[in-house]
């Protein structure tokens, strides 16, 4: 991304070699860089541009902090504040000061809510991260998030200055505001007056992350729209798949992605291992569309969808792995048998290869809910059920899924804005697309042969893993896939050559593992998906 085009509202100020002591000081500092753009905006007020160049050459240079702490804080301020240059002029600098792909994949993603799942970054990149957050976008900082920084600081001033660890660490945490505030300033000036004209840029990502939007043909024409994102670390990267639940939507992945990308902590010794993702947001979901018969809805129809993703998008098959939960669980169990061809293995969690009994009547109850139907009323209507149904069905589904003992269960400290990030996805779900959803998971059955494939059990695809978490449904969900994988191998291996169907259960965790217990999520992931 050029960080050379001029401002639209300001020229630059470019006073040559030998003719202005600030703009020549301002070159001392900058090196072989020379006058910036931001410089160049500046020395319209002289003065002001050899106060800057003083102040920021300490903050930059002068100080004590880790340096891939005070970039670290750095990068958030310009992913908050939209300064693509302040993120292009220091993304760099961040990476020579030892921040991994995978770290400032969090640094960048302003949208998932903090704190990030644990071993991406340290104890003190946490604490810092959280610190620059607050005082972005609440100015004042929580006594909470200032105390967690200062335990932090004061752990690292016992190794680097063990005789004075008091006083380090206040110098450490003023150093910290001061980081913060100064590239606020300057975040805030580069953005409000167009340096560079970069002003309407997005800030980039630390890998190339492209936005789709994916017509899906019928015989005659276009009938829905899918809304996917591809992250592409490398041209040679293997791809894995995310298919999201009902009542989520491509976001859902967020806090596991992290794990995936280079400089991730690695479950076992091993050389080092980065992977191209894609994740969309099925039919009826976030900005997927459904098509204009819903009724044609159905889990197959949503691995075709993934089907014709892979083809639009260029995607070169078989993929590494398709990874879905609970309906996305369902697409990925039904992609395994209609096209196995195009994908290397899948990975299922919290899902069944049917309607289990009772949930048929379970859904229909859950679509009354949403439009308010009680002892055989009339239903209130759609606005009652975007302004009331789908607020009750988010009350009444999250707790389900993050039962008592999950991290994420209502009154649970440790991740409740994992918690209320999840209620504010089930309530956004457009209704259609809840309803579709819900009527397709309502009658399914994949162990049986149709017209396009074979059952379930005769599928090729080379590898399987179902994955539960131990919380969801009291225990029956990983009961019902222990039993599938058991059916499963009973035909399976029958063929010498094929591998075993796996199934892992993740302790403390509800329906959404890869949310709760994202850790040991990726952990088991990692292991299955880098094993071949």
């Amino acid at each position: 991304m050029a960080t050379n085009k001029a401002s639209r509202l300001i020229p630059g100020r470019y006073p040559p070699p030998g003719t202005s002591p600030i703009a020549d000081a301002i070159r001392v500092r900058r090196g072989a860089r020379g006058v910036t753009p931001l410089d160049a905006a500046l020395l319209h007020v002289p003065p002001v541009a050899g106060g800057w160049n003083s102040l920021l050459g300490a903050i930059r240079t002068k100080g004590n902090l880790p340096g891939d702490v005070r970039e670290l804080m750095i990068l958030r301020v310009a992913a908050i504040n939209n300064a693509a240059f302040e993120w292009i002029h220091h993304e760099h600098v961040g990476r020579d000061n030892g921040l991994t792909t995978a770290q400032l994949y969090v640094v960048r993603d302003t949208d998932t809510p903090l704190p990030p799942s644990g071993a991406i970054l340290s104890p003190l990149q946490t604490s810092a991260l959280l610190f620059a957050d607050a005082s972005t976008r609440e100015v004042k900082v929580r006594k909470s998030v200032t105390d967690a920084l200062l335990k932090d600081l004061e752990s690292w001033a016992r190794q680097s200055n063990p005789e004075n660890v008091e006083e380090t660490t206040q110098d450490l945490l003023v150093e910290a505001a001061a980081v913060v505030a100064t590239y606020n300033m300057v975040s805030r000036f580069l953005v409000s007056l167009d340096v560079a004209g970069m002003s309407d840029d997005e800030v980039p990502w630390p890998l190339e992350r492209k936005e789709h939007f994916v017509p899906v043909p019928s015989p005659t024409d276009a009938t829905h729209t899918i809304h996917a994102i591809t992250l592409i670390s490398s041209s040679s990267a293997p791809w894995i798949v995310f298919a999201n639940s009902l009542l989520t939507d491509l976001s859902m992945w967020s806090y596991l992605i992290p794990y995936l990308l280079s400089g991730a902590p690695e479950p076992v010794p091993s050389e080092s291992r980065t992977y191209n993702i894609l994740i969309h947001s099925q039919r009826g979901h976030g900005l997927s569309t459904l098509p204009p018969s819903p009724a044609s809805s159905v889990i197959t129809s949503f691995a075709s969808d993934i089907s014709h993703l892979l083809a639009s998008l260029n995607i070169p098959t078989p993929v590494h792995a398709i990874v879905g939960v609970s309906q996305g669980g369902a697409t990925a169990l039904a992609f395994s048998r209609t096209f196995p061809h195009l994908a290397r293995s899948v990975v299922a969690c919290d899902t069944s290869a049917k309607t289990p009994a009772g949930n048929r009547e379970a859904w229909a109850g859950r679509i009354a809910m949403v439009y308010g139907v009680k002892d055989g009323e009339i239903g209130k209507g759609r606005e009652y059920a975007l302004n009331v149904g789908m607020g009750d069905l988010a009350r009444a589904t999250v707790p389900r899924w993050f039962a008592a003992g999950s991290r994420c269960a209502d009154g649970e400290v440790e991740r409740k804005e994992r918690n209320q990030w999840v209620k504010r996805m089930v309530e956004k779900t457009p209704v259609d697309g809840f309803v579709a959803g819900a009527r397709a998971l309502s009658e399914y059955d994949l162990l049986l042969n149709d017209d396009d494939s074979q059952g379930l059990f005769t599928s090729p695809i080379e590898r399987v893993l179902l994955v539960a978490g131990s919380l969801d449904g009291g225990g029956k969900v990983g009961n019902g896939l222990n039993r599938l994988r058991e059916e499963w191998n009973a035909v399976r291996c029958k063929d010498p050559a094929a591998r075993a169907v796996e199934y892992v259960e993740i302790a403390g965790a509800g329906h959404l593992p890869m949310i709760d217990e994202t850790e040991r999520f990726a952990e088991v992931l990692r292991e299955f998906v880098d094993d071949f």
